[in-house]
């Protein structure tokens, strides 16, 4: 991104791609069986939830900026969503959150899977409206949505087998899962690092400038006469 020179152009996505690696690196050093690890672990994991959140109105926002009457409604829809997190985190004060035994655990994994869900939603709305949006494949922004979309959809798969079929142990759960994110990565690298498409422009086709003006002059001489 910074050879392309789009760390200004997708900011969250590039800010989401130096804070996962740099919390794994960190967890890599510190001691499982602690409560820094566990600390680091689910701040780094609400700030990735964040982050993908972002990513979400960061992508939209590309594919829409081009037409007024859409930019209107995604910031309606950024208003709606704000409204709606700050009637949640009320009810959750009011109701003292949902059963469970850690409450910010609670709705860190729920808000998770809404920020997986959104992420699947707006795949299929770019793949669904490329034609019309003026898109194609060879786009940043649908290749962002696209390692977003495979990942959160592989991830929501394998959440649903772990907590509600219980197919899948842990461990498996685990690697799998971090094998998801590693796909979603390579597509990501496929898009940034992949050569540009174009053609050298040999030269420019050559032009006659007096005949070109003597158009223009008879043109504007007729303009004058009406």
């Amino acid at each position: 991104m910074f050879r392309r020179r789009l760390v200004r152009q997708f900011p969250v996505f590039f800010t989401f791609n130096v804070l996962v690696p740099a919390r794994d690196v960190t967890l890599y050093f510190l001691p499982q069986s602690g409560n820094r690890y566990a600390t680091v672990f689910w701040w780094g994991e609400a700030a990735a939830i964040v982050l993908a959140l972002g990513i979400v109105f960061e992508t939209s926002w590309h594919f829409i900026r081009p037409y007024p009457f859409l930019r209107l409604f995604l910031r309606v829809l950024w208003i709606s969503g704000v409204i709606a997190a700050a009637a949640a985190l009320a009810l959750l004060l009011w109701t003292n959150g949902p059963a469970g035994t850690d409450v910010a655990l609670e709705w860190i994994i729920l808000t998770e899977r809404s920020a997986r869900f959104l992420q699947v939603c707006l795949l299929i709305v770019a793949i669904a409206l490329m034609s019309r949006l003026g898109l194609s494949w060879q786009n940043y922004s649908v290749g962002i949505a696209a390692g977003c979309g495979v990942y959160a959809a592989l991830d929501l798969v394998l959440l649903e087998l772990r907590a509600h079929l219980h197919a899948v142990t842990d461990s498996a759960f685990v690697l799998m899962r971090s094998a998801a994110y590693n796909l979603g990565v390579a597509i990501w690298t496929f898009y940034f690092l992949r050569p540009r498409s174009g053609k050298p422009v040999g030269g420019l086709p050559g032009t006659d400038l007096a005949n070109w003006n003597d158009a223009l002059t008879e043109h504007i001489d007729k303009w004058y006469r009406r």
